[in-house]
């Protein structure tokens, strides 16, 4: 009996006949339906030791198709998202044409132990990503990973699992923001060689702009934006391919798994819900913002579903660390309220709009909400249901609070938690009355900080009952008009410190005893080679909220 190409590929992977149903042949000709056959995000392929037959290279020019590299994301104890998109360039048009690769797993970088390999789809109508989620791994365990096409293999990557029970300890890195024009990527650079076991990030992945912000001449080349301001699907796309095209974030990628959410440059700035910040045309806003989501869903390692044509996407999630931590990623953008406008704006003489307001009525609500009824009612229960020693908020905007010039009301960004004090004061007392020990990430404010949390930041009498620590940002930069202000900053508020206007990230060393926090800083965010040295490290004790100490 002679087999078809079909039927060998497939016993070559240990799949059933019944596993290639409606599947594209992937040594045929590259199919031109674009509709996809399945959802790549639930993709279970079977676990073998056998090698696959390598699937036909994607027609593009004959350069490899995995130019943005390889990711991973999301892990629980027994399996893992693994991603890779197919493009030959940062600047070269997607064919609109269906494609396969193969996928390998193994227990090490040679991929001599192979435990995994199966076939699975690009397809253009989810720009040619392909989201695999990885099955029957073992718990707290490292494996290495590639995807091939024809003769070409991807670069190879390094993920793991996580612990399924016990209190081990975790080391991570967190970060945000990392605005192509504003700096090169040699925060990722560090990253990538740096002894961590996961990377958590908390926004600002793309910028929107167009270009604009002056470019940074680096040894790769300058640093412009590629295009006017995106507001399309491909423009989005494109976006993403040229951040991608960045060989210290795929190297950093390739490292570990990554946890990842979203703040507002994903789609436009300081938006809310679908408040724009040029006023933009609801319906129209409805698209852009759409487009903006499925260009994140496909360039991003997330354990989800694509969003619906009708725009739903709940990106919200949890996950643990054995008993050590749960990790409540957030979604600050999608379900909050417009940022208040009563308070008064704060207009100094010679400095000019701080960019802030006095502390108002809208703010104060409680029903003024960033993170909407559903997703808060989530958190609510999440937090109350948890067993873990730590639980954290992996948050956009900072929750610590910042008054910005001295007087009778606070003067805040209401961007911030800040405003969205009344919401902030209800969630926080409902949090900590059932976990001891409540820890906030946050970015966005391209500023390093260690806070104490209260339910009012501004009044010092009432207690601290968490800990918040804001990275760095990777390359976004610092206002340089409001340096100079930071000591007065820090002088009219006593929750916040340690603060630093740097660029750089954070790692967090978590034990059932204590966390540790350090703050790592580049000396030259302009520049990829730049050196990068331990600025400061700061601590919290298990049953003690607050910073106890900062080194």
């Amino acid at each position: 009996m002679t087999l078809s190409r079909r039927e060998l590929l497939a016993a070559g992977l240990g799949l059933t006949a019944a596993a290639c149903t409606n599947q594209p042949d992937p040594l045929a000709t590259p199919a031109t339906d674009t509709t996809p056959t399945s959802s790549p995000a639930t993709t279970q392929a079977p676990t073998t030791t056998t090698q696959p037959t390598p699937v036909a290279a994607p027609a593009f020019d004959g350069s490899s198709p995995f130019a943005l590299g390889v990711a991973s994301g999301d892990p629980d104890s027994t399996s893992v998202i693994l991603w890779t998109r197919l493009l030959t360039s940062a600047e070269q048009v997607p064919t609109g044409l269906d494609y396969t690769v193969a996928l390998d797993i193994a227990r090490d970088q040679n991929f001599t132990d192979l435990v995994h390999s199966s076939v699975h789809e690009a397809p253009a109508a989810l720009g040619n990503s392909v989201h695999v989620l990885a099955t029957n791994l073992e718990p707290d365990s490292w494996y290495w990973y590639r995807f091939r096409a024809g003769e070409h293999t991807s670069a190879i990557g390094r993920t793991r699992t996580v612990p399924a029970s016990g209190d081990t300890t975790l080391r991570f890195g967190f970060s945000s923001c990392q605005n192509w024009e504003s700096g090169a990527y040699a925060a990722h650079r560090h990253l990538a060689d740096a002894d961590l076991d996961l990377f958590v990030w908390l926004g600002d992945y793309i910028y929107e702009y167009g270009p604009g912000n002056g470019g940074v001449v680096s040894s790769a080349g300058e640093r412009v934006h590629n295009s006017p301001e995106v507001t399309t699907l491909d423009g989005y796309r494109s976006r993403y391919a040229l951040y991608k095209s960045d060989p210290h974030l795929q190297a950093h990628h390739a490292a570990r798994p990554w946890l990842i959410t979203w703040d507002d440059h994903e789609v436009d700035n300081n938006h809310a819900g679908f408040a724009t910040e040029d006023d933009q045309d609801r319906a129209a806003f409805e698209q852009r913002r759409l487009a903006a989501h499925q260009a994140w869903w496909e360039n991003m390692p997330v354990r989800l579903d694509p969003p619906s044509p009708e725009g739903d996407f709940t990106i919200y999630r949890s996950t643990s660390w054995g008993s050590l931590v749960d990790l409540h990623l957030l979604d600050g953008r999608q379900y909050r309220d417009p940022q208040p406008t009563d308070g008064e704006p704060l207009i100094l003489p010679g400095v000019g709009d701080l960019g802030v307001r006095l502390l108002g009525p809208t703010a104060t609500d409680p029903t003024h909400t960033m993170l909407g009824v559903e997703q808060r009612s989530w958190l609510e229960q999440q937090v109350a249901a948890s067993t873990a020693t730590w639980n954290v908020l992996g948050n956009q905007v900072y929750m610590h609070g910042l008054n910005a010039f001295p007087g009778d009301v606070p003067a805040t960004n209401t961007d911030t938690w800040d405003g969205y004090f009344g919401e902030r004061k209800a969630l926080l007392e409902t949090l900590t009355a059932t976990s001891d020990n409540l820890i906030v990430l946050s970015g966005d404010f391209h500023a390093a900080s260690g806070g104490d949390v209260r339910a009012d930041p501004f009044d010092p009498e009432t207690p601290v009952i968490a800990t918040e620590f804001m990275a760095p940002a990777i390359s976004s930069a610092f206002p340089e008009s409001l340096r100079n202000l930071a000591p007065l900053v820090l002088g009219i508020n006593p929750q916040v410190r340690h603060f630093t206007p740097e660029n750089g990230f954070m790692v967090c060393e978590v034990t059932s005893t204590a966390w540790t926090t350090e703050i790592h800083l580049l000396d030259d965010r302009t520049s990829e080679s730049s050196a990068i040295a331990l600025n400061t490290t700061l601590r919290v004790n298990a049953g003690a909220p607050g910073i106890a100490s900062i080194s």
